[in-house]
């Protein structure tokens, strides 16, 4: 399709975003963006008849990410009390097909297309242009997702991938985890490093160290780890260290020669951590396969708008491969 405009939207833990991607000739530009917090609205139709009622826009499709697994044309939220249904959307859109995904599939689409401006190096290294790529890191939750390049396009493997088990390496990791079985809770990659699983986590770390737990938000513990306070700091390297290991495993998984994106907004908080040895080790050192992930970069997702164009592109694959 030369031209389109298709309304997109992101709805994950905490905000919900619309915009319209406006299309012509493959490329994708995002116009009309509109933010709110999710906890503003009982539902996710009630939000987008908001963004409809103020940008009145006329749309040839539409495409969503939404926090949650897609099961038969529907979504459960896991961390909202939000249910979306595909025929309900088609029915309020007027639209005979629309797209739905998974937020972080939509994220992940997002990583073939982003320029220079829309991410920050983590670790140099060299990008297969014909390999897979892998995406993941925490926000309110954590994603993961791999693309896998298939003739002139990409396909989106992604599924409940922070959901699997923590992988302690260091005897702080096993005694953390530890602590949180204890207190009952399954202890996955999600739980150390993702929103979901931060006061539990905190409140652990602190029984560990045999201090108090200083019951600090995420933003106060990000403020007190810039300025050295030492619990802060053991907190963010815990869930920095954590991200490496889990997309060291993926990208084991997946071979993902063509480069490894870092997403969320816990992983931008954590920027410092990410990038000292002690993460990067978790990252690269792998016994007998340390060579295969040691030319491989490491990025970092900025760009605010990114799970959005990810979604218009799904849009475009979809359209293309005549499925729409």
């Amino acid at each position: 399709m030369e031209k389109a405009t298709i309304l997109v939207g992101d709805a994950g833990g905490t905000n919900v975003r619309f915009a319209l991607a406006q299309v012509d000739g493959g490329h994708v530009a995002i116009t009309s963006l509109w933010k709110r917090p999710g906890a503003d609205y009982a539902t996710f139709m009630g939000a987008l008849d908001a963004y409809i009622s103020e940008a009145k826009p006329r749309i040839d499709g539409a495409a969503f990410g939404l926090a949650g697994a897609v099961r038969n044309g529907q979504v459960d939220m896991l961390n909202r009390s939000w249910s979306v249904d595909r025929a309900d959307l088609q029915a309020q859109l007027g639209l005979k097909a629309v797209v739905m995904v998974n937020d972080f599939f939509a994220m992940a689409r997002s990583a073939a297309e982003l320029g220079a401006d829309d991410v920050i190096e983590i670790s140099q290294g060299r990008m297969d242009p014909a390999g897979n790529i892998a995406v993941g890191g925490p926000g309110t939750g954590f994603g993961v997702a791999v693309l896998r390049r298939y003739r002139q396009g990409w396909i989106v493997l992604a599924g409940e991938g922070g959901h699997q088990a923590f992988g302690p390496q260091s005897e702080l990791d096993f005694q953390v985890a530890q602590r949180l079985r204890s207190h009952g809770v399954y202890v996955s990659n999600e739980i150390v490093a993702a929103g979901v699983g931060f006061e539990q986590t905190r409140r652990a770390l602190a029984e560990v160290m045999g201090v108090a737990d200083p019951k600090l938000s995420q933003a106060d513990v990000n403020a007190a780890a810039a300025r050295g306070d030492a619990f802060a700091v053991q907190l963010c390297r815990l869930r920095a260290n954590t991200v490496m290991t889990a997309m060291g495993n993926t990208t084991l998984a997946a071979d993902a020669t063509g480069g490894v994106y870092l997403a969320g907004g816990v992983s931008q908080h954590l920027v410092p951590w990410l990038k000292e040895k002690s993460a990067l080790d978790r990252f690269y050192n792998r016994g007998p396969r340390t060579g295969l992930l040691s030319q491989i970069p490491i990025r970092l997702i900025t760009s605010d708008t990114a799970p959005l164009s990810g979604a218009a592109h799904l849009w475009l694959d979809e359209h293309a491969r005549g499925w729409l």
